[in-house]
């Protein structure tokens, strides 16, 4: 009898938890706030699914992100693929960050993170780098594009299925 009841408590809180559960939505792209430690300047880095970007020495890779909707609770999930990389030669940060096509070193540069990264809880699932800290702030999808409306085109009096209207 008491087992029953703990079963239908543990059943109970289950459906209760699946029903405050949040629901993602798929996006391509996160916005990324990557620290370089050493000068304390942090940079805003947009990442497309699929395209690398490289911040400094590191090779950022974006496999996945969802963002819940606006009424629930913010939360981005984003999931991420850092490598370092040869050593880039730029003038500037900025220079950097434009970097694309840039290789691993190799096999003695491994991945130095592979997993999922939360807009929430950055510490829960961190890059650990002597210099560089890379978290996730928003994954975000581009706005859809609306076009203008098409000007009516004036019926063609030569022709004789455009009179039809008219009448």
């Amino acid at each position: 009898m008491i087992w029953r009841a703990v079963v239908s408590a543990v059943v109970a809180a289950g459906v209760a938890a699946a029903a405050h559960a949040a629901t993602f939505v798929e996006k391509d792209r996160a916005t990324l706030r990557a620290l370089d430690k050493i000068t304390g300047r942090s940079t805003d880095i947009e990442v497309k699914v699929g395209e690398p970007v490289v911040f400094g020495s590191l090779k950022v890779e974006l496999k996945a992100c969802f963002q819940t909707p606006p009424e629930e609770a913010p939360e981005s999930a984003a999931f991420l693929k850092i490598a370092s990389t040869q050593p880039v030669a730029v003038k500037s940060m900025d220079d950097a960050v434009a970097a694309k096509d840039v290789e691993t070193a190799n096999d003695d540069n491994p991945e130095l993170f592979s997993g999922w990264m939360f807009a929430s809880s950055p510490g829960l699932s961190a890059l650990e780098h002597p210099v560089y800290d890379i978290w996730v702030i928003r994954c975000t999808a581009p706005d859809p594009v609306k076009l203008p409306p098409s000007p009516a085109l004036p019926a063609d009096p030569a022709d004789p299925a455009a009179g039809d209207d008219l009448e």
